[in-house]
């Protein structure tokens, strides 16, 4: 089983896990409302935020895990000094690195059609 690092980003070609991190982020730390292409997990370690996912509220606290599907709009605001660990899952080709907002990057069909590759149904 191999080892990795944050700054190596070492994954098999069998890890569900393109990039990871841990977060710590100071009381009214803001995390603006984004998307990604892939996946994004957040499990709390310590510490308390007020998430929103999907136009949903949630509390997070320790222990809890935000799911975030490709596409998905979601932000946080940290109400409690905050550890969390973040990871993506696998990055679609094409896929874009990073946050990426509303009315500065395309949604996923229109980035791909912008792009010249046809999306797969």
């Amino acid at each position: 089983m191999p080892k990795t690092t944050p700054q190596e980003k070492g994954f098999p070609d069998w890890s569900e896990t393109q990039n990871y991190g841990i977060s710590q982020l100071k009381v009214g730390a803001e995390v603006e409302p984004h998307f990604h292409d892939c996946n994004e997990y957040w499990i709390i370690i310590s510490g308390r935020g007020d998430a929103m996912s999907e136009g949903v509220p949630y509390e997070l606290g320790p222990g809890d895990m935000l799911l975030t599907k490709a596409g998905d709009y979601h932000s946080l605001k940290v109400t409690e000094e905050m550890v969390a660990v973040y990871y993506y899952g696998v990055m679609p080709e094409h896929g874009r690195w990073g946050h990426l907002h509303e009315g500065v990057d395309l949604p996923w069909e229109k980035h791909l059609k912008s792009i010249g590759v046809k999306a797969s149904s």
